[in-house]
Order: C-alpha cells, then structure tokens, then sequence
C-alpha cells in the first residue's frame, strides 16, 4: 500500500528525474564522442524521445501540483464559491480535451508500432506512446484534482457551520 501511495505521489517525478538523468548522459556522451571524432547517432535520437515523454509527463506533474499557466484575471474578481466553479469547469474542459487525446491516440500507437526508428531501430509506438500514456495520467490527475477540490469545498463549508 505505501508503494502505490507513492506512486500515486510521486510517480511522474521518478520518471522526470530517471528521463532527465539518461537524456542528459547521452548527450554528454555524445559531445565527448564528436570532440574524439566518433559522433553518435542513436544519442540524439533516444535522447529526442526522452524529451518528448518528459513534456507529457511534465504535464500530468504539473496539474498534479496546480502549477499549469492560468489566466488569474477572473480570480481576483470572484469570490470563494466562485473560483471554486471556475475551477471545477476549467478541470472539466481539460478532463474533454485529455479524453479525447487518450482516445485518438490509442489508433495511431497501434498503426505506428510496425515502423522503426531510424538510428535505434526501436518500434515508433514507444515515442509515440509519450502521448497516450501523458493524456491518460493527465486525465487521472484531472479527475483528482476535481475530488479533492470538492473535498477541500466540503470542509471549507463545513468549517463555517
């Protein structure tokens, strides 16, 4: 059990840190190979696919912690009941759109996954995946953002009575 509550936690930024870590390596292991005159090719294209799974990941971190860019603007004129509305529509019109990126996703991973990198010879579904896996983490955080800031309403509320 504290195993998944860790993850639950935790579990984009062990993968940000492991990504970023290797990403970084393999590029530093290929400025030192160019320098000795022995470029490495499967470098850069690991290292861009890393990259790509990072952004999604770092999305699905980032509504995890509330640190997505907003527009503040409506907030500093509404009250408490109303932030909480905005935000509970803002989560929902984010909810539709990772919905619908995990849905229309799932067909391209599956139609991709024949094809080979170039330089690694590795199933294009993996890149490709960074999107379906990023929305449907992204989807989860939605939906537990949406709990907890009921959660947070129904104490809030409840504290005042």
């Amino acid at each position: 059990m504290k195993i998944v509550s860790f993850l639950d936690k935790h579990l984009e930024e062990v993968l940000l840190a492991i990504l970023l870590s290797v990403m970084t390596l393999m590029i530093f292991m290929q400025i030192v190979f160019r320098v000795f005159g022995w470029p490495l090719s499967w470098t850069e294209e690991l290292g861009r696919y890393m990259f790509i799974w990072m952004i999604y990941l770092g999305a699905a971190s980032a509504i995890r912690k509330r640190k997505h860019i907003s527009v503040e603007l409506l907030d500093l004129f509404l009250k408490d009941s109303g932030k909480f509305v905005l935000n509970i529509i803002s989560n929902v019109i984010f909810m539709i759109f990772a919905g619908i990126l995990t849905y229309y996703s799932i067909p391209v991973v599956l139609r991709v996954a024949a094809q080979l990198s170039p330089a690694v010879r590795l199933s294009m579904a993996i890149p490709y995946s960074s999107v379906l896996v990023g929305s449907a983490l992204m989807l989860i955080r939605l939906i537990q953002d949406t709990i907890a800031r009921f959660r947070e309403r129904k104490e809030a509320v409840g504290s005042h009575d």
